[in-house]
Formats: C-alpha cells, sequence, structure tokens
C-alpha cells in the first residue's frame, strides 16, 4: 500500500513538472502590422533614383529597399554626397505612402498639377519616418518629418517628391540629419510597387524561412 501511494505520488509530481514546463514555453508569435518573422532582414531590389541634398539639383543615385521582417519596417537606404542616408517606413507609414502614391497619380493621369511651389500646403501626405545618416556608416538617428509633393524636374516632368526634413538628432546631440529630396516617376511607381508591396514582402520572407528549414 505504502510502495502504491508513493508510485502514485511520483506520478502526479511528474505530471505537475511537466505541465509547469509546457506552460512557460512561449506560443510563436502572431503575425501583424509589427512583425512578420524572426529573421535578419534582406534587400528586396535595387534602384537608380534621382535625389538631391538640400537646395541642389537632383541627380541620379543608387537606392536598396531593405525589408526588416522582425518589425515590418521598409528601408530605403543610398549614400547621397559624403552622407549615407536610411529611411525606415513602417506598415502604417507605407500605407499613406501608398495613398499619396494613389493621389498623385490621379492627378497625373488627369494632368491637374499646378505649377505651385511644393510645401506643406499642398502635400499628399505627411508622416515620420526613423531616419539614419552618417559620413562614415549609419552613425546618426532621428525621428524625421517628411511630406510628399509633386515637384517639376527633368525637363519639367513631373515626380513625385519625398522630402526628409532636417532634423536634430535623437540624443540631442546637436547633430542634425541632411534635408533629402527623393523623386520617383509613375514608371518607377510602378516597378517598386510590384516588388514592395505586404503580401510580395511576405512571401519573400517565407522563402527564406522555407530555405533555412528545409531538412
Amino acid at each position: 500500500m505504502k510502495t502504491k501511494f508513493i508510485l502514485l505520488l511520483f506520478i502526479l509530481i511528474l505530471l505537475f513538472t511537466l505541465s509547469s514546463c509546457a506552460s512557460k514555453e512561449k506560443a510563436p508569435r502572431e503575425r501583424d502590422e509589427t512583425f512578420i518573422a524572426d529573421i535578419d532582414q534582406f534587400v528586396v531590389e535595387t534602384y537608380p533614383l534621382y535625389a538631391s541634398f538640400s537646395m541642389n539639383n537632383p541627380k541620379i543615385y543608387e537606392f536598396n529597399f531593405i525589408f526588416s521582417p522582425r518589425n515590418n519596417y521598409l528601408f530605403i537606404r543610398g549614400r547621397i554626397g559624403i552622407d549615407q542616408v536610411e529611411a525606415g517606413f513602417s506598415y502604417n507609414e507605407r500605407q499613406k505612402l501608398i495613398q499619396a502614391k494613389n493621389l498623385y497619380l490621379k492627378d497625373y493621369e488627369t494632368n491637374s498639377f499646378t505649377k505651385e511651389k511644393p510645401s506643406k500646403k499642398n502635400a499628399y501626405s505627411t508622416g515620420h519616418v526613423f531616419f539614419r545618416w552618417g559620413s562614415a556608416g549609419l552613425t546618426h538617428s532621428a525621428n524625421t518629418p517628411y511630406i510628399t509633393n509633386v515637384q517639376f524636374i527633368r525637363d519639367g516632368k513631373p515626380y513625385f517628391r519625398l522630402l526628409f526634413e532636417q532634423t536634430k538628432e535623437d540624443d540631442d546631440s546637436g547633430n542634425y540629419s541632411p534635408r533629402i529630396n527623393v523623386y520617383i516617376s509613375p514608371a518607377q511607381w510602378d516597378q517598386i510597387l510590384a516588388a514592395c508591396n505586404q503580401e510580395h514582402l511576405v512571401e519573400l520572407t517565407d522563402e527564406i524561412l522555407a530555405q533555412a528549414e528545409a531538412f
């Protein structure tokens, strides 16, 4: 009888221990607007785009479009002048940007543009991005406001303009981010959205997961 009691007690302790361990295991995180998968960021595509520093004339620069599955950010990274720059768009900011793009394309299709100087008053949208910069690397950062407009460049063609405002660094060191303009044409928008829409970014992430987990 005593042996049976000890055996029963042992089984109860074992079951309790196993259930406690199981309850401590974290459930896999569900995908949402701030998380897709726990993997490193990767380059989606590279595009040559017109851009300018401050008030300088636009020139062609190469920009990498980089996706970060851990926080669902899309980064646009390039080097303009002496500075490497990077603007990080959250999922919500990308939705706002797409809405601004749609307004721009509607004006383009109906030829509804005016020749007024781009400003906050005639902006398609405004928002904030996680902005990093530096001559030796992305050593500085700030929460930088941006504005989208149309601007006539290259023989008077109406380009969609992303203006990243000059902003004081987050750590209050006295450094300021460069004022950067990036220009996107209707044809370039088609290419960018084909590669960087949310569905395709998730597909690319799943392909990486499948390759990593192949056995």
